[in-house]
């Protein structure tokens, strides 16, 4: 097949490169010796097009700053498309609602929106009447579709559709290393307050008796900084990718995720690969780690219930082992080979159904 995607994050792009962008990236590189693949994404200072294998990374864009650069994007991307769509097989919109391509649009090829999380009514809490517009684009938007792709099938609830459920994945090797306990809750995400609740950490962590190292990058860093700089139990340590991602998650204790939304959460999947249990808000969206065994919930929102949680898990070492043993045994699921080879068969039957 000859894959045309598009998805505003990039795993290099300073201001959006979280999960949306990992997942894109790893399946495609398990597809890359069979299939013809182009990827385009938005422009960010020092992007520059470029080859790896099979697949064609293409930046569209201005650079100059984060909100011109996503708007632009979603135009260009649209009059790509419009000139390009012809060379395709198969057009994958990776969905956001602040730069819809309307890939919709095109009549003659099939399409899949893929959609990573859902925001609603907190995109109204982030920017009041501003965000109005990206409200309704991501409530209406995604039943122009006739093909979705979800991570969770509670995404399929939210958004009213009936989309393929293709969760995130994990690297297998982790599955098999030895895990450690360097004492220390870990944070791995991408830094935006809001979204990740990261006030909600920086809250919890005044009475939380645990050491808390925050590994990751994004506009809101200089803001997270001043939050924190005052408690000598949280440390930031930057970008963490490669061996250094492995060795932060392999030696923490537990993972902490406080998102006030979020996808399917692929950190608490790698987490789990290494034996690592979590503690997480009570959204649905990550409510599958608490039913499969592996995760405490605390409220969304409530820091002292967050403290409370962090707080048993560091105390509890039996619980923690306990919890870590059913991590692993559920990430044994999700390797990146399953993943992408489940979304290839599935691209395949949409192309053929198109065909026949």
């Amino acid at each position: 097949m000859k894959i045309l995607h598009l998805i505003y994050d990039h795993i290099y792009n300073p201001w959006v490169g979280g999960g949306g962008a990992v997942r894109v990236y790893e399946i495609y590189k398990k597809l890359g010796n069979s299939h013809d693949i182009t990827i385009v994404s938005g422009r960010f200072p020092g992007a520059s097009g470029y080859i790896e294998g099979n697949i064609r990374f293409l930046f569209l864009g201005t650079d100059k700053g984060y909100v011109r650069s996503t708007f632009s994007f979603a135009w260009q991307a649209n009059r790509y498309i419009g000139r390009h769509w012809a060379e395709y097989d198969v057009i994958v919109e990776d969905f956001a609602p602040w730069n819809p391509v309307f890939s919709c649009l095109v009549k003659n090829k099939p399409v899949v929106l893929q959609i990573q999380n859902y925001m609603g009514k907190e995109i109204l809490k982030k920017y009041n009447l501003a965000g109005l517009p990206f409200y309704l684009v991501e409530r209406f938007y995604p039943r122009f579709f006739e093909n979705c792709v979800v991570l969770l099938d509670n995404l399929n609830r939210r958004f009213h559709i009936d989309g393929a459920v293709i969760p995130q994945g994990i690297h297998d090797e982790h599955l098999e290393e030895d895990s450690a306990d360097g004492h220390y809750a870990a944070f791995l995400g991408r830094i935006d307050i809001r979204q990740k609740g990261l006030d909600i950490l920086s809250d919890a962590m005044r009475t939380a008796p645990v050491k808390l190292k925050i590994a990751g990058d994004g506009r809101d860093r200089t803001r997270l900084l001043r939050m924190l700089e005052d408690n000598p139990s949280v440390e930031w340590v930057g970008t963490v990718t490669g061996d250094r991602k492995r060795l932060f998650l392999r030696e923490s204790s537990f993972l902490v995720v406080p998102s006030r939304f979020e996808g399917q959460g692929i950190v608490v999947l790698e987490a789990a690969a290494f034996g690592k249990p979590a503690v997480v808000s009570d959204i649905p969206e990550l409510r599958y780690a608490v039913d499969a065994g592996f995760a405490l919930c605390f409220k969304t929102g409530d820091s002292g219930d967050l403290a409370e949680k962090m707080r048993r898990l560091l105390n509890d070492e039996t619980l923690r082992n306990e919890m870590g043993l059913k991590a692993r045994e559920y990430a044994r699921n999700f390797t990146w080979d399953t993943i992408s080879a489940e979304y290839a068969c599935y691209l395949m039957q949409v192309v053929e159904a198109r065909q026949g």
